[in-house]
């Protein structure tokens, strides 16, 4: 039953992945490539320290070196962080402050289910994830994006990648 439900987080982080990818492709024709990675990399930064500094002040120990297993630093960290983010995202709409968090899961999903389904199984279904996001992001010209209808071909596509993660799980497990 864990391991299903591990797929299913795996795809879910995959779909997150393409809006992702979708917003930062926005981003990238508002703003430049550059800008659009430093917007991410801000909001990943932003929330990771704030999980951190909620770990820590509720007494959990941080398995970081010392000066990095203090609260404070990461209560400092996230109103650095988030205040450029703030500056970033300015003249942009707010939603695109959240890129970074599909980032985010990605590498926590990451970092807490490979050890349970491997390393093949996580990756094989985040990336099914992402294809059948990316497809629907097309779909629907997400984020300003030029439509790109859904075809016959990219169904296949999807479905015979779908059919690769079940063979990567193998049978009966």
């Amino acid at each position: 039953m864990w391991n299903l439900l591990s797929l299913f987080i795996a795809v879910l982080i995959g779909i997150g992945a393409a809006v992702q990818t979708s917003m930062l492709g926005s981003v990238g024709r508002l703003r430049g490539p550059s800008e659009a990675t430093w917007l991410s990399i801000l909001a990943t930064a932003t929330a990771v320290a704030i999980i951190l500094a909620v770990r820590g002040l509720r007494g959990e120990s941080l398995a970081l070196p010392a000066p990095l297993d203090r609260p404070v630093v990461f209560i400092g960290a996230a109103l650095l962080a988030g205040l450029a983010l703030f500056l970033t995202v300015r003249d942009l709409p707010s939603y695109y402050a959240i890129t970074g968090l599909f980032g985010l899961a990605f590498i926590i999903g990451a970092a807490t289910l490979v050890p349970r389904i491997g390393v093949a199984l996580f990756l094989s279904a985040t990336i099914a994830g992402q294809l059948v996001g990316a497809v629907i992001m097309d779909q629907i010209g997400a984020f300003g994006a030029t439509a790109q209808p859904i075809t016959p071909l990219r169904l296949a596509g999807v479905t015979l990648l779908l059919v690769g993660v079940v063979m990567v799980r193998g049978f009966g497990r």
